[in-house]
């Protein structure tokens, strides 16, 4: 059943009325959430009865209200005729009858009102929810794909026979703590993988430098903010040898050899 042919079909009307059976109201919860916009329809026949309900009183006509002012405040002497009134006991019974009547309408459309209120409210609540949770699943499946085109990319660097893997030594500050380089011996593309690093104080970086010819050379300050396990570097050709200093935020142009904690011979 689509859309149109749930509006067409006056099953929303019997809804709000609360005439429907358990089996269409699970209907009315599917058909909502598959089609959002029948709760606004919802909320469209519940105003269209409550309008129906409710009686506008038509203004007194101007000139009849200024006809009977003249004749109140002429200024006139005229002696008042008075009319007896007679009112029967089957009048005063259809009276308190009407008064009653209208005291239970009152009654019964409040809590009419109320009670339709309350299925909107829960309805518009399990929409929520069941929006929320799909989102929730879309994000998740965006982020396992992420994560499955980074391993892809990874697996495809180290599975190429021109990579070229350096294991590089802790000293000094890190001792304990090793690291991997890989190289393409062909393309001189670097990878530095840093999952081992532990954190720097907030103004220090680590720096990676290729030893050229004896000659330190600057291929790239290491950020742990990012995936910290395959880093790509700048390219270098005819590194002997790869080091890592500690140096200030942003890197330096030649290492400090006090800071050095890694080094590993190609």
């Amino acid at each position: 059943m689509n859309k149109h042919e749930v509006i067409s079909s006056g099953l929303l009307e019997s809804y709000v009325l609360g005439t429907t059976s358990v089996e269409e109201n699970e209907l009315v919860h599917d058909l909502c959430i598959k089609h959002p916009s029948l709760t606004n329809e919802i909320e469209l026949i519940e105003i269209a009865l409550i309008n129906y309900s409710s009686q506008d009183v038509a203004p007194i006509n101007k000139e009849i209200k200024n006809k009977i002012s003249d004749k109140i405040f002429s200024g006139t002497n005229t002696e008042a005729k008075i009319i007896p009134l007679t009112i029967n006991d089957k009048s005063i019974r259809v009276y308190k009858l009407s008064i009653a009547a209208s005291i239970v309408f009152v009654i019964t459309s409040i809590i009419y009102v109320f009670s339709i209120q309350t299925k909107v409210n829960k309805l518009h609540g399990e929409l929520s929810k069941t929006m929320a949770a799909t989102t929730n699943l879309e994000q998740q499946l965006s982020s396992q794909q992420t994560a499955l085109i980074v391993a892809t990319s990874k697996l495809q660097i180290l599975s190429d026979p021109k990579i070229k893997t350096v294991g590089l030594k802790g000293m000094n500050s890190l001792a304990s703590i090793s690291a991997l380089i890989h190289w393409n011996t062909e393309s001189d593309a670097v990878y530095f993988n840093a999952s081992k690093l532990p954190a720097t104080a907030t103004d220090k970086q680590y720096q990676l430098w290729a030893i050229v010819d004896g000659k330190p050379v600057d291929i790239g300050v290491i950020d742990l903010l990012n995936d910290s396990t395959f880093q790509k570097m700048r390219s270098v050709k005819g590194a002997q040898s790869f080091a890592v200093t500690i140096e200030k935020t942003g890197g330096s142009n030649s290492p400090t050899m006090d800071t050095m904690c890694l080094l590993g011979n190609v």
